[in-house]
């Protein structure tokens, strides 16, 4: 049996997705990511979800939060868009900011449970995320869930591999 549960036993839970993200992604060191992801849990709006198989073990995770001027990301997003899609897109914002599920349970609708959950209820009238240019079956995969390209290509850093800015109307 396959349970969503909101992330609110944050310090721990965060831990656990931290350990997650760095195993899925094979990407900076874990303190950093639970630094990260500890205070983005901070910030307005937070939702978390973690998804648990019928043994209590995290198989993915999902979080965003409302995206307001003065974010880091969300400074970087306002800067590449023009002030009509800067209006459109981030004038009543929900930042999908990480979906990752262990690739053990690839392939099951894990993904697309937590994404729908994610967004599920939320007030804001659209949902913005990144994700790699080159990346397509992650592209594929939210564009199945009816997300759009916004922007293309967007550097978030001067050394950064080239990402798509992909968007969802909400309400």
């Amino acid at each position: 049996m396959v349970r969503i549960l909101q992330i609110n036993d944050r310090e721990e839970k965060i831990q656990k997705i931290a350990n997650l993200y760095q195993n899925v992604w094979q990407s900076e060191d874990n303190d950093s990511i639970y630094e990260r992801f500890l205070r983005h849990s901070t910030y307005e709006g937070y939702k978390g979800l973690v998804v648990v198989n019928g043994y209590g073990e995290i198989a993915g995770f999902a979080y965003g939060y409302t995206s307001l001027p003065g974010q880091y990301y969300n400074g970087l997003l306002a800067k590449e868009l023009d002030s009509i899609e800067r209006k459109k897109w981030l004038g009543d914002c929900f930042e999908f900011v990480e979906l990752a599920v262990d690739s053990n349970y690839r392939k099951q609708g894990f993904g697309r449970l937590l994404v729908r959950n994610l967004l599920e209820g939320l007030v804001h009238k659209t949902a913005i995320l990144t994700t790699q240019v080159h990346n397509h079956s992650a592209r594929h995969f939210y564009e199945g869930l009816d997300w759009e390209v916004v922007k293309e290509p967007f550097f978030p850093s001067e050394k950064s591999e080239p990402f798509v800015i992909m968007g969802k109307e909400l309400n």
